[in-house]
């Protein structure tokens, strides 16, 4: 989706909030958390932002301590609980969707040149996959600590290696979790289930090139040269969705973005997404979002 990131608003690590606890180093590094004091709805924009689709231009792990929240990953949907740990990688599409009340979280977030430092893309592949981790109570214990002497490192105005200390914390944090993902146990799948996860993983590839124009399973099943009803079976075997629902999401992913950017008004969003009229597609908008695009705008 790469020709298609101009619709999205790029979220950099000096966008991020003061939670009021928040510390920064060089302009490439940044930590916080709102542990002294408990979320509170009516503070939404005060720690996690915006609330509408977005590309991040940095990597961050939020660390959830307590209570919970959901967010949409590249169309993933993951709710974190207690003691659960999230990694999104630089170039991530994401949106908050929710942050349960009385909920503590953590976050560290750093810049590429950092990133490029500790060699986290040995890391991306694996972890763009698992990108939500359920840590055991000493992984959790560890990870607060971690965070905590980050701070301290900070803190320290007379530390002279505050950066390589930074990129070993991290480097520990990134091997924790990927030895958390290595102890997961998966059934070996059978040569059946990788066929349809690589007919799913090539249906989203398509998706992804033509969903301005073209949200029809038919369109999609004729490039795969297979059923419309084949292929739905086979996405919803790989994923538990039907293919209309992919579709359909990262049309209205799309359509948030442009409705969001403030360059589109709904005619333009409309004609941009290849709909018949602007009618169309707010009835489309509303049955998937459950108001019309004028109302998401202005919100």
């Amino acid at each position: 989706m790469d020709n298609k990131k101009d619709a999205f608003s790029q979220l950099d690590l000096a966008m991020l909030p003061d939670t009021g606890n928040t510390l920064v180093y060089d302009n490439e590094f940044m930590v916080g958390d709102n542990l002294s004091y408990p979320y509170d709805k009516a503070e939404a924009s005060s720690f996690i932002k915006p609330n509408h689709p977005f590309i991040l231009n940095f990597s961050m792990m939020i660390f959830c301590v307590e209570g919970g929240m959901r967010i949409n990953k590249d169309l993933m949907e993951l709710e974190l609980h207690a003691g659960d740990l999230l990694i999104v990688l630089a170039g991530s599409i994401g949106e908050c969707l929710e942050i349960s009340s009385g909920c503590k979280l953590v976050l560290m977030a750093f810049t590429a040149p950092l990133g490029n430092e500790i060699g986290n893309f040995a890391y991306a592949s694996l972890l763009r996959k698992n990108p939500l981790l359920h840590l055991s109570p000493d992984e959790a214990e560890e990870t607060l600590l971690i965070y905590k002497q980050m701070r301290k490192k900070i803190e320290q105005a007379e530390y002279k290696f505050t950066r390589n200390a930074l990129a070993n914390y991290l480097q520990v944090l990134f091997c924790n979790a990927c030895n958390n993902i290595s102890q997961m146990q998966f059934d070996k799948p059978s040569e059946a289930e990788e066929r349809t996860h690589v007919l799913f993983d090539r249906f989203i590839e398509l998706v992804q090139q033509h969903y301005e124009q073209e949200r029809e399973i038919q369109y999609y099943a004729g490039l795969m040269c297979m059923t419309p009803k084949y292929l739905s079976r086979v996405v919803f075997q790989a994923s538990g969705r039907y293919a209309g629902e992919w579709i359909r999401d990262y049309v209205i992913l799309e359509a948030k973005a442009l409705l969001k950017s403030g360059k589109y008004n709904v005619q333009q969003v409309s004609i941009k997404l290849n709909f018949a009229s602007a009618s169309f597609f707010g009835k489309y908008f509303k049955k998937s979002v459950g108001c019309s695009p004028r109302s998401y705008a202005s919100e």
